[in-house]
């Protein structure tokens, strides 16, 4: 959803401002006093130099003259401490600010349905909401310092102004116009040169990051095609130069001409300075004090409309995305225990968003309460994506399903009940103890043994005890594949539950190795409902009943000997794969 800037800033303002509230409102009340000593400096300069003009002619005593420049020194002083204060404690409240959105940001991830993350436009608002919620910060930021200094600042000098001369404040609105109009111009050219090389900027960074990522290295070198990508990548970002430059040429037409006017205008504060000083409606003080704040006056504009006004402008795609994020749709789940392991699934179909076709197609099962079913399948016949369905993480787009009793939906889950070994499990950067004990810290099982029940020797094999940290990030060791999914399959059996399912369990471990866990599963699935989602059909054997997936459909459902003897799909495959199992 784009919003206009009005709007996004309405909607940004209270979820930034709120967490830091005490400290904003400390901010803008230095803010404040800020902002007016920067003019009051303006003020005491004109009483200076007036003071020294009647001093030469004998209008002003000496100690006159000495109390004008220690007002004014003193005024310097609390300027530049209220100036110093201000920078410094402004990046405490930013950094403190955005340290406590992204906590928001992250909660708020954390409770968003499953389903969304299969998005594509859910993807991109979550990549962009850090940045965005960074751009909320700084929008926050901005407007509470072009209340607090800008226009308390800018209120005293146009008071000062006009007690002067009318002129001369008309005169100055003349020189601020075109500080204006120049970077509406830049705001305007930059959201549509945002919007033209957005496309190409993210192309260049898709290649990037196939030159010079970890992940895609290795492969990158080894296939020789390095070069290819670093052809496409400069390809790619001439392409975004090309069309920055179209816009920016234009952009600096305008921007002269404004500039040229800006010139201007400023000559005619000078001619009107030195006309009212000649006609001695303005005193040497006051001309003194003005011409030397015009600079300072332009440089403030230029932050406002520039640094400030002008950078939201060009990221308020992100701002956006960031506000995308934070009012997505949440998952409202109350957990409940199961009564027992026994799962129904009844007419069930489900289709990811934004596809066409459903991935599964009228599912009915019956899964008794402590009995092992294996759920087989190739690639794509949709297992993975039962897996989900049974664990409640995805609902049904229609049918029910029933876990231990109790009815799944986008108000319930049965999380404290259920254990899982994902086929992409986690491979957390702790201590091997903690990425063990993870999965269930208030248990008092020995996790040596879950364990010493995937791998005996894991001892020897693992060059790892309790405390080493598994990531050569925090100066620990790094596993292999299979070592790794040993300890995944660990984790999911130390959890108590009365569903356990596994998907894909033995994906990194050769078939020698995957025979001897057989006997870890029958152990691990005594007491509990275990379902195994595999291609791999050495695992069926151990299992009470086979469910067959093709094309997201229920094809055969039975023991092992029964499937076999049918002849259909179930025996097609065991017969391509009992070549593994010899």
């Amino acid at each position: 959803m784009n919003r206009s800037f009005l709007t996004a800033f309405r909607k940004a303002y209270p979820l930034v401002y709120r967490p830091v509230w005490k400290e904003n409102l400390l901010l803008s009340f230095v803010d404040i006093f800020h902002g007016l000593s920067f003019a009051a400096v303006v003020i005491l300069t004109q009483r200076f130099f007036d003071s020294i003009a009647g001093g030469v002619e004998g209008a002003v005593s000496q100690n006159a003259v000495v109390l004008a420049a220690a007002a004014l020194i003193a005024c310097q002083v609390i300027s530049q401490l209220l100036n110093g204060f201000v920078n410094f404690y402004a990046d405490v409240v930013r950094e403190k600010g955005y340290g406590r959105i992204r906590a928001m940001l992250q909660e708020k991830i954390s409770r968003l349905r499953p389903v969304d993350f299969e998005k594509n436009s859910f993807l991109t608002d979550l990549d962009m909401a850090d940045e965005g919620a960074k751009d909320a910060c700084e929008m926050v930021d901005t407007a509470n310092s072009i209340v607090t200094f800008y226009v308390p600042y800018f209120a005293l000098m146009g008071v000062y102004m006009v007690r002067l001369d009318w002129g001369l404040l008309s005169a100055l609105l003349l020189v601020f116009l075109p500080v204006l109009l120049t970077n509406l111009v830049k705001m305007h050219f930059g959201d549509r040169i945002e919007r033209q090389i957005a496309p190409a900027r993210r192309e260049a960074e898709a290649y990037e990051q196939t030159l010079t990522t970890l992940e895609s290295y290795r492969e990158t070198r080894v296939l020789g095609a390095a070069r290819y990508f670093l052809r496409l990548y400069r390809d790619t970002v001439g392409k975004w130069n090309r069309t920055a430059w179209k816009y920016r040429k234009k952009e600096a037409v305008i921007n002269l001409g404004l500039n040229c006017f800006s010139f201007l205008a400023y000559g005619g504060i000078l001619l009107l300075l030195v006309s009212g000083c000649v006609r001695g409606q303005i005193s040497v003080g006051a001309f003194a004090a003005v011409f030397s704040s015009i600079d300072v006056m332009f440089l403030l504009m230029e932050e406002i409309f520039q640094d400030s006004l002008g950078c939201l402008s060009q990221n308020m795609g992100r701002v956006n995305n960031f506000l995308n994020l934070m009012e997505s749709p949440e998952s409202r789940q109350e957990s409940v225990e199961m009564e027992n392991g026994s799962l129904i699934l009844d007419d069930v179909s489900f289709r990811y968003p934004e596809t066409e076709e459903d991935c599964l197609q009228h599912i009915s099962l019956e899964i008794a309460d402590g009995e092992t079913v294996a759920v087989v399948g190739e690639n794509g016949a949709g297992k993975t994506t039962l897996a989900r369905i049974l664990l409640g993480i995805y609902p049904p787009d229609s049918g029910s399903v029933t876990l231990g009793g109790k009815v799944m939906n986008e108000n319930t889950n049965c999380f404290p009940s259920i254990s899982a070994v994902f086929q992409k499990f986690n491979r957390y950067k702790l201590t091997l103890e903690e990425n063990i004990r993870i999965s269930d810290l208030h248990s008092q099982k020995r996790w040596e043994d879950e364990l010493g029940m995937v791998d005996s020797g894991w001892k020897n094999d693992f060059r790892a005890d309790a405390r080493t940290v598994l990531s050569r990030d925090f100066d620990g060791v790094d596993l292999s594949g299979g070592q790794w999914q040993k300890i995944a399959i660990a984790r999911g059996i130390y959890r108590e539950s009365k569903l356990l399912l596994l998907d894909e369990p033995t994906s990194a471990i050769d078939p020698i190795q995957e025979s001897r866990l057989y006997q870890t599963f029958l152990r691990a699935a005594e007491g509990r409902t275990c379902v195994i989602i595999t291609h791999r059909l050495g695992l069926a054997k151990i299992a009470d009943r086979v469910i067959v997936l093709k094309n997201g459909r229920v094809v055969e459902n039975g023991s092992h000997k029964e499937l076999l003897e049918r002849k259909g799909e179930y025996n097609r495959m065991w017969e391509a794969q009992a070549g593994w199992y010899q």
